[in-house]
């Protein structure tokens, strides 16, 4: 029995950039969780969205250890695909597709480009909770490998945030030493860095290539030197830092942001969010989405 895939690039503003996310379409097919971790294992990314048009879970993310959360990239690659298969409400110059997972309802918008799909975007209600408690500069830039002054001359200020994970927020002064950066060990295990987070997003304003209002870049202490990970999963505990400076003023707020570079697969998400006193930040996240690839899996 043959299985259809599609491989797509997701936050990405052209072929080959952004993040790889493999999808298989099983229309009419039913197959359980260990055949999933085996195909996920089979394309080796990092995630790999099953869509299932006729189950009361139309849409599933595994990789080769079982089961995952939709994430930002995963809920793109989802929607995508959704339209494609005749799976959203149609609402005009747009479509809608509903996703469930065990922390509620996610709700995307796809851009009616003409029959096909264009940008995507999900919405979602952020309740964060926020701790001052950081690491001195110092002790920060010793476990950053940079120097202290990128980033003490920062507006912005070290934020421990927490939507979906607790990750430790550190603002640059420039994108280029975010580039530069990387986790020393040793002294963030003098830190005890764990009891913080196990995820660091850092951050500068402007642009690696041009474009964008940000540039950020997510290391965690298993992940090797020179790697720039997909950055949409922690865009939720980055909406909610920006919401929390006291410059943010009440309204609504848009802006971009990239990671990487153009050799290191450059992405680029957007952002918006509203901030009104008193209530929760409700915010939407996008970006482009395209489809590189086609294929059969001939041995299912």
């Amino acid at each position: 029995m043959a299985i259809e895939y599609v491989l797509l690039d997701v936050f990405a503003d052209a072929p080959f950039q952004g993040t790889q996310i493999p999808v298989v379409k099983l229309s009419g097919n039913k197959m359980d969780a260990a055949t999933k971790m085996a195909i996920a294992s089979e394309f080796q990314q990092s995630e790999t969205v099953f869509i299932e048009p006729d189950s009361a879970t139309p849409a599933s993310v595994f990789n080769s250890r079982g089961p995952q959360k939709f994430g930002a990239h995963t809920i793109l690659a989802a929607a995508h695909i959704a339209f494609e298969m005749g799976l959203t409400k149609d609402e005009g110059a747009f479509a809608s597709f509903i996703l469930r997972q065990e922390s509620g309802i996610i709700e995307s918008f796809i851009d009616n480009a003409d029959g096909a799909p264009g940008a995507v975007q999900f919405a979602r209600v952020l309740s964060p909770t926020i701790d001052r408690y950081t690491p001195e500069l110092a002790q920060l830039a010793a476990a950053l490998n940079t120097e202290e002054k990128h980033i003490s001359f920062s507006k912005y200020k070290p934020l421990v945030v927490s939507v979906d994970t607790p990750t430790l927020i550190v603002p640059f002064t420039r994108p280029e030493h975010v580039l530069a950066a990387s986790l020393n060990h040793e002294r963030w295990s003098e830190l005890l860095g764990e009891l913080y987070t196990s995820e660091l997003f850092l951050f500068a304003p402007g642009s690696i290539t041009g474009g964008t209002e940000f540039h950020g870049r997510l290391l965690n202490p298993n992940m090797a030197k020179d790697v720039f990970p997909p950055i949409g999963n922690v865009m939720p505990e980055f909406v909610a830092y920006l919401a929390e400076q006291q410059e943010t003023a009440p309204g609504t707020h848009t802006f971009s942001v990239d990671r990487g570079s153009m050799e290191t697969r450059k992405s680029v998400l957007h952002a918006e969010f509203d901030k009104k006193p008193g209530k929760e930040v409700r915010c939407r996240i996008g970006g482009n989405v395209i489809k590189m690839g086609e294929g059969r899996l001939l041995h299912v």
